[in-house]
This record gives structure tokens, sequence and C-alpha cells, in this order.
């Protein structure tokens, strides 16, 4: 790993070099939680987006076969029905299609997909057999996609080609590459992918987090910047997504009706040049911050362990079945749904909203907790009643 040229080697990130620190365990699963992997995986395709559409007009290569004149690009991932269409129907969806034409009277098709991260890439993802099949799905949406433009039906005759990655010039390509591309049995065959250059500060503009990059990398100092170096860019912008989930645990109520709060900006800005002070590196600034978050989710846990709706399922059950409806589901369903958005609503009402950082000790609000919950259940005992007679009456056709 640390022979990858271009892979910086430093005692200040976690594995000793930025490839290690990018792969790190830990924070790529802090960091996935605010978001990063899927921040990376759209940014890239954006990037790869212009780089398609620049690339109209000139040749487009074909893996083991003739290249062709690209005509036009059919982004497929920004419309979320066609992955649940192919999902359906046990297919996988590229992230484009692109068009174009050979000699001038074939029509060519092929799958391009981003991936930013090579090690997932198999060659059955982009094959022309996964096309055909898409294409060939009754009321298919990649069909409409392609034709809608083209402004038409793709015209005879046309070929499906073997698709291509596009995945991002840097040392993590380098790096990953060479292992699902040789050896017997490799999963990708290396005409399959194509190299772009990636531009570190075009990845991150305008997110939330963004503005942590710096603040983070300055404390390592690295011979490298996040502005111009993709690694040293990646590293720093998931250390600054790990920030960001630790901020909305951390304001996240220990007790409350109301969805966790958004990140702000410059709260998060703030919180984080306030946490970087004294530290001796960006990792010991999350792994800080969440020791704190830990404490606060495990008080949030507590108090979950006790907000528990007191009206049984059993007891729920035994309406249903003395009323006559045996042991419906979708009764039992809908009674305990309605229980449940009462039973939060009425407890938020009795103890009140209980913040993430309480004045009161925590035992005295698990206390208040319980008794407020077993306060409730004759409340709640009736309304199950009520509402497995409505059940009821509407199963007999009343009103």
């Amino acid at each position: 790993m640390r022979a990858v040229e271009g892979n910086v080697v430093s005692e200040k990130v976690p594995g000793g070099s930025l490839i290690a620190a990018v792969l790190d365990r830990e924070l790529m699963a802090w960091s996935d939680r605010g978001g990063a992997s899927r921040y990376l995986g759209e940014r890239w395709s954006e990037q790869c987006t212009v780089a398609l559409e620049e690339a109209v007009g000139s040749e487009v290569p074909v893996p083991r076969g003739r290249p062709f004149t690209l005509r036009a690009v059919v982004r497929l991932d920004e419309n979320p029905e066609i992955a649940i269409q192919a999902g359906q129907h046990k297919l996988v969806n590229p992230d484009f299609v692109l068009y174009g034409s050979r000699d001038g009277e074939e029509h060519i098709l092929q799958s391009a997909d981003a991936k930013f991260a090579v090690d997932t890439i198999r060659s059955p993802q982009v094959s022309a057999a996964a096309l055909e099949a898409l294409l060939a799905v009754e009321g298919g949406l990649v069909g409409a996609a392609i034709e809608a433009k083209l402004g038409g039906p793709v015209g005879d005759p046309y070929r499906v080609e073997q698709g291509v990655f596009l995945s991002p010039i840097s040392p993590l390509t380098d790096y990953f590459l060479p292992r699902v591309t040789s050896g017997p049995g490799a999963p990708v065959d290396p005409q399959e992918v194509i190299l772009l250059p990636v531009d570190p500060v075009a990845m991150f503009t305008g997110l939330p987090m963004t503005r942590l990059i710096g603040i983070l990398a300055r404390i390592d100092r690295l011979p490298v910047s996040p502005r111009e170096n993709i690694l040293s860019a990646m590293y720093y912008f998931r250390l600054a997504c790990a920030c960001a989930w630790m901020w909305v645990e951390e304001h996240t109520p220990l007790l409350s009706n109301d969805p966790p709060p958004e990140v702000d900006p410059t709260g998060l800005a703030d919180e984080t040049s306030r946490r970087v002070r004294g530290a001796h590196t960006a990792y010991e600034v999350v792994q800080g911050w969440y020791e704190t978050v830990e404490r606060v989710s495990r008080s949030r846990q507590e108090v979950r362990s006790m907000a528990v709706m007191p009206v049984r399922m059993r007891e729920i059950r035994a309406m249903v079945e003395a009323a006559g409806l045996g042991e419906d589901r979708g009764v039992l369903r809908r009674v305990r749904g309605a229980l449940e958005r009462r039973y939060r609503t009425r407890l938020v009402e009795t103890v009140g909203e209980i913040p993430a950082r309480p004045n009161r000790p925590l035992p005295a609000i698990l206390e208040d907790v319980a008794n407020a919950s077993r306060g409730l259940y004759p409340e709640l005992r009736r309304l199950a009643a009520e509402l497995v007679e409505r059940e009821a009456a509407e199963a007999r056709g009343e009103r």
C-alpha cells in the first residue's frame, strides 16, 4: 500500500498512509452515517456526466470491440424509479446509457457506470446482456428514457455492446485496480475501466460539511492539499462527514416527537473549531467526539428502553379475537400503529421533551418516563378497545 505512487505516508493518519486512512473501518462507519459514500457517489456521477457530455462527437472505446462515435448520453441514475423497476425484475441498471453510431450506419447502445471505488466493480453490471434485459422489460423505463433523449426509437439496425466503468485517476484506484483486473478469474477486464481526471474542489463544494475539510487538514499539515490531492480530500471529507453525524447525534433529544435536527453548517463549524484546539491530529478530534456521542447514545437507549408502549400485543390480539376478527394482521398492525403514535404524543406531553444533555440526573428521568408510561395504560387500553370496535364495525359494513 505504501509503495503506491502518490500515497502520502504520515503517522498523523490512521494506518500510517492516506490510502490506509481512507479505508479505515472505524472512520468509514462513522462517516457513512454522515452520508460520505453517498455524497462521493453522487458527486462522482456529476463529474462523469460532464465528462461524457464533453465527449459527444468523439470516439468511445468498446472492450474487445471496435469504438463508436458518441452521439448522446442518457443519464439514468437521476430517476430512482428506474432502479426500483430493475430490482423488481432482478436486474441491475447502469448510471448511463451511451448512444452512438459506427461506420455511419450501425446504431450502438452501451452501458456506463460511474464507480468512484473500483474494488466493487464486476463485468456483469455493465454487460450487453444486462442492458438487453432492461430494454426487454415491458413498459421499461430504461427504453423510455433512451427514446425521450433521442426524440424517438433507436434506429435499426442497432447493437448493444459491452459496457464500461468510469473511475477516477487516483492512488486509490491504482491500489485496487490490479486486484480486480488481474489473475485467473478476475471479475473485470482492464479494457472495461475508463479512468477520468477528478476535481477535488468540485467533488465537495457546497456540502454542509465541506467547511470542515480545511479546519481538520490544518491540524495535520500534510505535504499535500485537499484542494489538489483527491486522497487528502477524501480523507478529510470522511472526517468531516463523521463530525456532521456526531453533531446531529449530540443535538438529538433523548425523547422527542420531532425528527433529528438538520445539520447547521455554522454550528457544526464552530463546534469543530472548538474541538480542534489542542488536538494533535484530526483523527484524534473525531475519536474524542465519538466518545461524547457514545455517552449520549447510551442515555438515549436507556430512555428508549423505558419508553415502551404499555399495552402489549397479546392484549391487542385478544381484543381482536374477541371482536370476531380472528388474528387479522392488518387490524393488529393498524391498531398497534395508532396506539404507538398516541403513546409517543402523550408521553412527551406528560414528561416533556428530554434534551440530549439534560440538567437532571438520568436515573430520575428514567423513573419519570417509567411512571408516565404506567400512568398512560388505562387511557391507551380504552383507545385500543375503541379502535378494535371501529375495525369490527367496518368489517360488518357499518359506518
